[in-house]
């Protein structure tokens, strides 16, 4: 038979362990509400006095959403580590650099073939100018006979002074007495001196009856510290003319009243270097 003293005594220790449960519970929860947490009791089972079951601790929500019994994990990141998302740089309108223009290499051109017969022709044209403003005749007939002659001795110095590359009024072993001779012109090209009343003759006075020069057609050259270019037949015969008229030995060989022809001989090299020979002579017959 059970002794009364002892269920007595257990239904006693089982009602303070359901009161200090539902204290704890409180205590733990906040109080009140629906929320409480109810406490199990259990029996115990050897018969000899019963143990009380261990009020289980309120669970703790934590921020990122796990439960945790109260005790927060050391190392633990409350919230979730969220990996930056790498935004696109905004792809503006590419510049693109301009593609410079690419600059065709020249091919040197050689210097253009001028014309001897336009630097003949202008040349002429001149010195007629020039003689007529003088109040002296014009040199006539540049497609005479005798002045077809004329221009082929003298081209022919001409020609002469282009191999040698010097200005020179001895050629071919001849002078230039020597060369009116040789081109049977001498007797017809002397002339008489009228202010002197003497004979001038090529094989006597040969510096009387030549003039001499050389230039640059199409091309840079230097004459007295300049830079000078002839760009066409007209500027090659004005520097001709212009060397003649200004040199005063040449200007006396052409400033005489008395002769009224005069041959003019030209030879353009390949580089085309200008060598000019002037030749006069008087036909015996006087414009008016």
């Amino acid at each position: 038979m059970v002794d009364r003293k002892v269920v007595v005594v257990v239904a006693v220790a089982v009602g303070v362990v359901l009161i200090g449960g539902i204290a704890g519970a409180m205590l733990l929860g906040g109080g009140g509400g629906g929320d409480d947490t109810e406490a199990d009791a259990t029996d115990g089972s050897d018969g000899g006095g019963g143990s009380a079951a261990t009020p289980t601790q309120a669970q703790t929500t934590a921020g990122n959403g796990t439960a945790t019994n109260g005790t927060a994990t050391p190392g633990e990141t409350p919230f979730p580590t969220v990996t930056p998302t790498s935004v696109p740089t905004p792809t503006g309108t590419p510049t693109v650099a301009p593609t410079p223009t690419e600059v065709p290499t020249r091919t040197p051109m050689l210097p253009r073939r001028f014309s001897e017969e336009k630097i003949e022709h202008e040349l002429r044209r001149m010195l007629n100018d020039w003689r007529e403003d003088k109040g002296l005749q014009p040199f006539t007939n540049a497609n005479g006979s005798l002045v077809t002659q004329v221009n082929r001795m003298a081209t022919n110095h001409s020609v002469a002074m282009s191999e040698k590359g010097r200005l020179v009024h001895e050629s071919n072993n001849l002078s230039t007495g020597e060369r009116y001779q040789a081109f049977e012109l001498a007797e017809r090209c002397k002339f008489k001196k009228e202010d002197a009343q003497y004979i001038v003759h090529p094989t006597n006075d040969a510096y009387q009856f030549e003039v001499l020069h050389r230039t640059y057609a199409g091309r840079n050259y230097q004459d007295g510290g300049e830079t000078v270019y002839h760009e066409n037949e007209t500027a090659v015969a004005r520097d001709i003319f212009e060397e003649w008229t200004s040199n005063y030995v040449y200007k006396d060989v052409l400033n005489y009243p008395e002769i009224n022809r005069i041959g003019i001989g030209i030879e353009l090299t390949e580089d085309n270097e200008v060598w000019v020979t002037g030749n006069i002579c008087e036909s015996g017959k006087k414009n008016k």
